[in-house]
């Protein structure tokens, strides 16, 4: 099987979202029609169920400690009179719909970071996944042109020490949007969707770690790379996000992700002066080169 780059970015905000919620489709496709990719597959899941299991629990143990932290700011409406009632009763139900939101949001971010810390345990095999399917659906792979055994450990503890930043960098903006939506008057409304924005953009860098840590791309360029296809990161982020939120089907998102994630830098190539370019994969069957 081979992955053909298309002609350019999409062009439109739509056709960019469209392509990021492609991407994720087509990692699945390439994970499920290559048996070889199972077993590298599997201890990911592993780690993503027991990730999610305990997260769940936490929720659920402290659920009335998370609520009054969410809505305790809120007021509390009482009617002096029946009539009041007629103001009171939407009222109230709006605060109940409004704090029922909050929690599911606070909710799916904490699912997210769940996915993460799965992510950084998984890191050494999902960096030989991403490696697997980069063969697979370009042909060729990039190689440092390290060999040999310390070769492997130094790769697992290289993908161990760069997850561990990425997930310490998204922490940091995490705990310091919450932190200011609850000490900021007006934040609480403002923080929530900020969160859930951020995490959406964070999640295509993060799972397209592996193939841009292979070439040493900095920091900087993966930032400038994120802006340049903003709609595509968007609809591929928003797109793990919500498949994260599906039980059962959130087991068997994190290898689906750095799947698709690998072809995402297959597909948008960049290339930095300072650091080494990414090689665009062959056209496909029948494409005529312009």
């Amino acid at each position: 099987m081979s992955e053909s780059r298309r002609d350019g970015p999409p062009r439109g905000v739509v056709k960019g979202a469209a392509a990021g919620v492609g991407l994720v489709l087509d990692g699945m496709r390439v994970l499920a029609a290559d048996r070889g990719l199972w077993l590298l597959a599997a201890v990911p899941v592993a780690f993503t169920f027991a990730a999610l299991a305990t997260t769940l629990v936490l929720i659920v143990e402290y659920y009335e400690a998370i609520r009054l932290l969410l809505t305790g700011w809120l007021p509390v409406l009482e009617a002096g009179a029946w009539y009041a009632w007629l103001w009171v009763g939407p009222g109230k139900l709006l605060l109940f719909v409004f704090g029922f939101l909050l929690f599911a949001l606070f909710s799916g971010v904490c699912l997210v970071l769940a996915f993460l810390i799965a992510n950084l345990l998984s890191s050494p095999f999902l960096d030989v996944l991403s490696q697997r399917v980069e063969r697979i659906a370009s042909g060729e792979f990039f190689d440092s042109g390290d060999s040999g055994l310390a070769a492997v450990f130094a790769e697992a503890g290289r993908s161990l020490v760069n997850e561990s930043r990425r997930i310490a960098f998204f922490g940091a903006l995490w705990l310091l949007i919450f932190a200011a939506g609850l000490l900021i008057p007006g934040g609480q409304l403002v923080a929530p969707p900020l969160l859930l924005c951020l995490t959406a953009l964070f999640l295509p860098l993060d799972y397209a770690g592996y193939a841009l840590d292979r070439r040493h791309i900095p920091f900087h360029t993966r930032r400038s790379w994120l802006r340049e296809h903003l709609p595509v990161m968007a609809g591929f982020g928003g797109t793990a996000f919500l498949t994260g939120l599906v039980p059962g089907l959130n087991l068997l998102m994190l290898p689906c992700l750095v799947t698709a994630g690998t072809l995402l830098v297959l597909r948008y190539p960049i290339s930095d002066p300072i650091s080494d370019p990414i090689p665009a994969p062959p056209p496909a069957s029948g494409e005529v080169g312009g």
